[in-house]
């Protein structure tokens, strides 16, 4: 049986309860069959709770599902293809790209929302130039398969990983190929763990390079950098298996936690559509991460979380957070927490915040939550910030020294492949063209030579 619309539920409620004050008893010498007042005015209370019930359900799964701005996904690579997967269980529009269909196999969409480009035996190697080849080659197939996921939107974002192949090469055709559909890009960038190899954070510099080239050509809206190397401080106590999946919905949680609530009413203070919407466009570079407060009852428990947040919380670091134009923080916890949070505490936080942004306009929401933890979380956002230019100088560093150890290990290769045949040592590519010329020279080797090319003539003659 099909389920009635609220609508429907309504109609139906009203026909009953105009059936009940038109009924008129008919005036029977038994008694019996009157309608009692008490027993009708109870039906009708139990009525009316039914409603307002039915009506209370409605607006809890609209309010559930409601977002300030209605955003597309696009991933890129295998990295980025999990940051999707991850916003489509969120029920956002998401799709997937990667030239490589193992790395897409067990991404959980559909399989209409992927897209597997072939043009190598299977991902690119993080090699940028094939990657760059096959998107180039792939475009009208990309970009209708783009049209179809960003459509009904009102923003998209593109979601790649810095140090891979497939990702880092796509932002050349991506990029221009978004901001083409008339919506405004935003870009989810995530830099290598601290364990990968030179050519992944030589990969991350340089597509970093030209993401921040479009972004100040206002090709790109918000560029928010993620680090997996803070990520990885984060949660140090994570498993390698587990590291992943919190890794990428720390990297989702935040931006869908603005996105959620800021479309919904708060008892407290609400930051609103526009706010965030201030603050998702403000062009350039940004960073967030959420820190939860338990003692917060102390006095300055919530700017002291601040601080440490904006040390050691946010997802990226390196960026100088004085640069901000406009942030936004949002104050969430159970309903009991926040009634007795002291307003002074919340002063200070913001007071901190901005001290710390030089002053920047920061949007402030104080939500409650339907959390059973007796603590609060401080969701922060930054945006307009430069590049992270301590980061990327790190990243250099340790690109050279690998590269280095690479370069040391090539030079010696040659040596290491050397085997000593009873003393007599091949070294080098020199000396073995010595050793032949000298053999070639020699009688016995005449000799030879001359027997092979008489056989070779007469059977040449036959």
């Amino acid at each position: 049986m099909a389920k009635k619309t609220k609508e429907q539920i309504e109609d139906e409620n009203n026909k009953l309860l105009e059936a009940f004050e038109s009924s008129e008893p008919e005036e029977k010498k038994d008694n019996s069959n009157e309608i009692d007042p008490e027993v009708f005015l109870s039906l009708k209370d139990k009525l009316m709770k039914k409603k307002e019930k039915e009506q209370e359900e409605v607006m809890e799964v609209v309010s559930h599902r409601s977002v300030s701005i209605e955003i597309a996904v696009i991933g890129v690579g295998q990295a980025g293809s999990r940051i999707a997967e991850v916003f489509y269980k969120k029920d956002y529009d998401a799709g997937v790209i990667n030239t490589s269909a193992q790395d897409l196999k067990f991404i959980d969409v559909p399989e209409s929302n992927k897209l597997l480009l072939e043009g190598s035996l299977g991902g690119t190697g993080k090699d940028l130039d094939l990657g760059r080849e096959i998107f180039e080659e792939s475009d009208n197939t990309v970009a209708q398969f783009v049209d179809r996921v960003v459509d009904g939107n009102n923003m998209v974002y593109l979601a790649i990983s810095g140090g891979g192949g497939t990702g880092s090469s796509s932002v050349d055709t991506m990029v221009p190929m978004l901001f083409e559909t008339g919506l405004p890009v935003g870009v989810i960038y995530v830099l290598p763990k601290a364990t990968e190899d030179a050519q992944s954070k030589r990969n991350s510099i340089e597509t970093l390079s030209r993401l921040a080239k479009m972004t100040t050509e206002n090709m790109v809206s918000n560029l928010i950098v993620v680090d997996n190397a803070r990520i990885e401080q984060i949660y140090a106590n994570l498993s390698q298996s587990d590291f992943w999946q919190v890794a990428n919905n720390a990297i989702v949680e935040p931006l869908h936690t603005f996105n959620s609530l800021t479309a919904t009413a708060s008892r407290f203070t609400s930051l609103d559509p526009s706010d965030f919407g201030k603050i998702i466009s403000a062009g350039d570079c940004s960073i967030y991460g959420v820190m939860e407060v338990e003692d917060y009852m102390e006095e300055t428990a919530l700017a002291e979380a601040v601080i440490e947040s904006l040390g050691g919380n946010m997802l990226a670091s390196g960026f100088d957070i004085s640069q901000a134009r406009v942030g936004g923080v949002i104050i969430s916890g159970p309903e009991s927490a926040l009634k007795q949070l002291p307003a002074l505490n919340i002063n200070y936080c913001f007071h901190m915040i901005s001290e710390q942004t030089n002053g920047a306009s920061i949007y402030q929401g104080v939500y409650s939550s339907d959390s059973s933890e007796d603590k609060i979380k401080i969701y922060s956002w930054f945006a307009g910030l430069g590049l992270p230019k301590d980061r990327v100088e790190s990243l250099k560093r340790e690109s050279e020294a690998q590269a280095a150890i690479a370069g040391s290990k090539e030079k010696n290769r040659a040596a290491a492949m050397t085997l000593d045949l009873d003393g007599d040592k091949v070294n080098t590519i020199a000396e073995e063209v010595n050793r032949k010329i000298k053999k070639k020279k020699s009688s016995f080797n005449r000799l030879q030579r001359g027997s092979r090319s008489s056989l070779i003539d007469r059977r040449k003659k036959r």
